[in-house]
């Protein structure tokens, strides 16, 4: 088999099989597994670690995307001196997630300009990370649309 009909072959089996990253890495991997010595394991380990982690990046993308944040904030850009109250122990720990594995909730409450949206975006941007399901609301949004339902009767119980 030809080296054209070769790479055609492998494009449409990836296709088919629904992995893009093979489809567009498997020749350049192949080149440098070729060049390096690589034992057929390895090569095929390298492409299956590129599939999965494009497909990470683009599910993490997919949850942030539904997260419908208002703004991107991280951890990173928290102002720490300016969060009142809540050990950078806890924050850690909250950004593990782990809460969320456990079924528990948390309430992020205090006056204005105190960073509760930041933390709770960051928080989220979190979890989106780690491919739970987000969605973001501020509570007064939430409040107006549970009161306008209310009032159109479109409150369902």
């Amino acid at each position: 088999m030809s080296d054209a009909v070769l790479q055609a072959v492998i494009q449409g089996h990836a296709r088919q099989l629904r992995t893009p990253t093979i489809a567009r890495e498997y020749a350049s991997v192949a080149r440098r597994a070729r060049d390096d010595g690589w034992p057929y394991e390895e090569y095929l380990r390298e492409l299956l670690e590129a599939e999965l982690r494009t497909r990470q990046e683009n599910a993490a993308r997919r949850y942030m995307r539904l997260a419908q944040f208002p703004d991107h904030k991280t951890l990173e850009q928290i102002e720490w001196d300016a969060l009142q109250g809540i050990p950078r122990p806890k924050l850690l720990e909250l950004a593990s997630c782990r809460f969320v594995e456990a079924g528990e909730d948390i309430v992020i409450a205090g006056p204005i300009g105190t960073g509760k949206t930041h933390l709770a975006i960051a928080l989220g941007v979190e979890a989106a990370k780690r491919r739970i399901p987000v969605v973001f609301h501020k509570a007064a949004d939430l409040v107006r649309d549970l009161m306008e339902a209310r009032d159109e009767r479109t409150l369902s119980r």
